[in-house]
């Protein structure tokens, strides 16, 4: 852990799975709560917006990372910080957000397709860190 790039991003990535199993284990009982009529709405809404949306995030924080390394080198760190930064407010409208229950799920779908950016560079920034 002497390596600053090495220590920041497993600090990084433990902060981001600790908010992400917070997360994950509260939404059930939050959504349950909130809107007791809407379970298979909220099951198929969430499984599909965390595969799919998911899927394109990482897949575009790569394709962005890759793309724009060569010319900034920070780009990395920016792509993770950036879709994260992005993420927080939408994901604090989901859960703050009680009497619409469609307006909650847009905003945990987007908060999905803005936030799960950070996985492609975080693995590239310890390759280039330990490949050298």
């Amino acid at each position: 852990m002497k390596n600053p790039v090495s220590r920041n991003v497993t600090i990084a990535c433990m902060f981001n799975y600790v908010g992400g199993c917070a997360c994950i284990y509260f939404m059930p009982v939050f959504f349950q709560h909130m809107y007791p009529l809407h379970k298979v709405e909220f099951a198929s809404i969430n499984a599909l917006s965390l595969s799919c949306l998911g899927f394109i995030s990482t897949l575009a924080g790569g394709l962005i990372s890759d793309r724009f390394q060569s010319k900034n080198p920070k780009i990395l760190a920016q792509v993770c910080a950036i879709g994260s930064l992005l993420a927080f407010p939408v994901s604090m409208i989901c859960f703050m957000c009680t009497n619409n229950f469609w307006l909650s799920m847009a905003c945990l779908s987007l908060k999905y397709l803005l936030g799960e950016s950070w996985f492609p560079p975080c693995l590239t920034m310890l390759q280039n860190t330990f490949g050298k």
